[in-house]
């Protein structure tokens, strides 16, 4: 029994000892800026959270080494993060062809250890637009262009644009002789039909809407010949 009591001692001194695991608090994401990117363009994103990562530093040969890389992912998008820019600041790309909506973000870090923001990153819907190829015209003679819309959305859009015929003018003014509207867009595409009353060797047909995420677009010259 002797014995026995001095192991039995020594064992509750050596549990007792042991040091607990350090649990470490998960990080904060602070912002991510800018928030927001349509569906059709590419958007560098700079991501903060409350946290540094960890160096290695290599004094012989002066080197420094970033240990520390975490994962961002976007919705269903893992957005790798590239740069450091210090004061816990991580720079990546959101590539294109999310859908439009508002996302959650979400902030792992090698060990495991993640974050999320709810409702932070939004991308707005955007569309593209182009004309199919404007013929030669005889004035007062009626015809029809054609617009398409591109983009991730195109197919469901059942929008109106503006269209509006410019005429090229010598001294480089662009003055708008005709407006009127095309719509709403069925299978991506919209025919407008157009006269113009006033001879020129050149013009162009604009089309636009009123969304500024989207870009308006201009057909090719073309001529309009006096009527006969």
């Amino acid at each position: 029994m002797r014995r026995v009591l001095p192991m039995l001692v020594a064992l509750v001194f050596a549990c007792a000892c042991e040091p607990e695991p350090i649990v470490l608090p998960a990080p904060r994401i602070l912002s991510i800026t800018p928030q927001t990117q349509t569906a059709i363009e590419a958007k560098t994103v700079t991501v903060k959270l409350d946290q540094e990562p960890r160096f290695l530093v290599n004094y012989g040969e002066r080197t420094v080494e970033q240990l520390d890389w975490p994962t961002l992912r976007i919705g269903p998008q893992a957005v790798p993060l590239t740069t450091y820019l210090g004061h816990g600041q991580y720079q990546g790309t959101v590539a294109e062809g999310l859908e439009a909506g508002i996302y959650d973000i979400q902030v792992t870090l090698p060990d495991g250890r993640e974050t999320s923001l709810a409702g932070a990153y939004e991308v707005k819907p955007a569309l593209n637009y182009w004309f199919e190829s404007v013929d030669n015209q005889v004035q007062g003679v009626p015809f029809l262009v054609t617009i398409r819309a591109t983009g991730t959305n195109a197919a469901q859009y059942e929008g109106f644009v503006t269209v509006s015929v410019l005429k090229n003018e010598l001294d480089g003014s662009n003055p708008t002789i005709l407006t009127t509207t095309c719509g709403p867009f069925v299978n991506t595409t919209c025919r407008a039909r157009l006269t113009i009353d006033t001879p020129g060797s050149l013009f162009l047909v604009r089309a636009a809407d009123d969304n500024p995420n989207n870009s308006p677009a201009h057909s090719n010259a073309f001529r309009v010949d006096a009527k006969n």
